[in-house]
């Protein structure tokens, strides 16, 4: 059935001067698309008209980085360094496969939360441990799907051992547990064929479920968690299935330390150096990038997905908005996961991009503005997945978020409602949530499915697994010190964040 709005204001988010500021208008959603805007539009037959005029209607936000299966570690760590934090929220020791019941659980309530945060698409980095398989993918698309969310969900891998992503691991690291992480984890031929089967029976699976919701993207993990074989196969099949690549791109500064060591160049020159860069491209993060990285980000069309609340969370610095922007980088948001930032709730995200950078750059012209962060929440990070949403215009898919404005005390009084959307509102402004023309949020509800009982079932199960968090923890404890000498010894060197890093920044770390 059509819906019409009558006399909204629209946020069409579309690269005009005029994208960004709400206007009275018409809209007209039918067959899953945008079919018009404007004043005064005709109304076909059997259509659903509706009074607009307390309402904002504006593109669904898309979080362009986050990760699933940090829902079940949610509150487990206090804030930590990623380099130590990751032993908590991904241990690399003692985690057995979940059975298939808790994957779907945990895939939909982070994509309940996601839609009643006002995010309309996701790009979930799964890394499924201890491995992903056919039978774990299977059921993060079917929670996806079943949700109504737009999902591109990846198949996460690397093969270069965690004591070998540290600096000077041989001298922190006892031999046992050296040769210990070196033969669970070690570059090969059939761990790539493996990930490249994995990939093929993702990618048919994704594009076997009915409405075209969901899709797959390779996931090598980072630069210098993969070996140069891995990260040139990844690119390849990309290339070859028309995939997005997705990874985690200097973090840290430890992580652009650990470049340099390895291969005497930044991360981004040795990508580039391989041939791996393009508009294909998502990498999250990108905090310790050099100006000539930016550049070249920006000339390959690659996406950043700027991560603040995670970021600020462990520590990883501050992403340089500006520099970014003046270099040409299309700048897409994420919420990152829930373990390194404990939300999975896009306005919360968008209120950080847009006050961070005032921590650390003093000339409040490079502060980004609110719609330039807004667009980023919806336009850019649309482009960088895919999705063809993004923007409010005829024949675009019909992704939107409804905002009563008169329903609480964030748009009272009402000024500039694009600053008060980023600034003052939360999620609780927002009534519905459509996909592809369908409202599948509705007062916080999903109209898909009984989200009351899906909480109840996945705290049950949840409950139970948690139980297991102790012996996972301790099975992890002989990594935690030399973890913790490597990130000191990496911090208090010339070459963490020395000359090297800092000739070259132009921006806020």
């Amino acid at each position: 059935m059509p819906t019409l709005w009558r006399d909204a204001l629209v946020l069409t988010m579309d690269e005009t001067p005029d994208g960004a500021r709400p206007r009275r208008s018409d809209l007209l959603v039918d067959d899953g698309v945008i079919a018009a805007v404007g004043l005064g539009l005709d109304v076909p037959d059997g259509t659903n008209v509706r009074d607009g005029r307390d309402l904002l209607i504006l593109p669904g936000l898309v979080n362009a980085h986050t990760h699933s299966w940090e829902i079940l570690f949610r509150g487990t760590s206090e804030r930590l360094p990623l380099e130590l934090w990751t032993l908590v929220s991904y241990p690399p020791l003692g985690v057995e496969p979940l059975p298939d019941r808790l994957v779907y659980l945990r895939t939909a309530i982070a994509a309940l939360e996601s839609l009643r945060g006002g995010a309309t698409a996701v790009l979930d980095d799964v890394g499924e441990l201890p491995a992903q398989s056919p039978e774990s993918m299977a059921q993060v698309f079917a929670a996806y799907d079943g949700l109504g969310i737009r999902a591109v969900c990846t198949g996460a891998v690397a093969d270069i051992a965690m004591v070998d992503r540290l600096p000077g691991a041989d001298e922190l690291f006892a031999p046992s547990l050296l040769s210990d992480s070196r033969r669970a984890l070690r570059p090969s031929t059939a761990l790539i064929d493996a990930y490249l089967e994995l990939s093929a029976s993702a990618i048919a699976m994704a594009s076997s479920r009915p409405g075209g919701r969901t899709a797959y993207a390779v996931s090598p993990s980072a630069p210098h968690r993969c070996s140069d074989d891995l990260l040139r196969a990844c690119h390849d099949f990309a290339v070859d299935q028309d995939l997005l690549v997705h990874t985690h791109l200097l973090e840290t500064r430890l992580q652009a330390d650990v470049a340099r060591e390895r291969w005497g160049r930044t991360a981004v020159e040795h990508l580039d150096e391989l041939g791996l860069l393009d508009e294909r491209l998502v990498a999250a993060h990108g905090i310790w990038l050099t100006a000539s990285d930016r550049r070249m980000l920006g000339a390959a069309g690659s996406t950043v997905a700027h991560n603040p609340l995670s970021n600020l969370k462990l520590g990883s610095g501050v992403l340089d908005w500006r520099g970014m922007r003046d270099a040409g980088v299309r700048l897409a948001l994420g919420t990152d996961g829930a373990s390194s930032s404990d939300t999975l709730r896009m306005l919360e995200t968008v209120k950080a991009a847009a006050l961070g950078q005032a921590t650390t750059a003093s000339d409040p012209e490079s502060w980004p503005t609110a719609a330039e962060v807004l667009g980023a929440a919806t336009r850019t990070g649309a482009a960088g997945l895919r999705t063809g949403a993004g923007v409010i215009a005829p024949g675009r898919p019909a992704d939107l978020l409804v905002v009563d404005l008169a329903r609480d005390t964030a748009f009272t009084p009402r000024h500039d409602v694009v600053r008060q959307l980023v600034f003052s509102a939360d999620a609780s402004s927002i009534v519905e949530v459509w996909v592809a023309g369908e409202c599948v949020v509705r007062e916080g509800h999903s109209t898909r499915i009984d989200d009351i009982a899906l909480l109840r079932e996945f705290r049950e199960e949840a409950e139970r697994w948690v139980e297991s968090v102790p012996a996972i923890r301790s099975a992890n404890e002989r990594l935690i010190g030399p973890a913790q000498a490597a990130y000191r010894s990496a911090r208090e060197s010339t070459r963490f964040g020395g000359d090297d890093l800092r000739s070259d920044e132009g921006g806020s770390r």
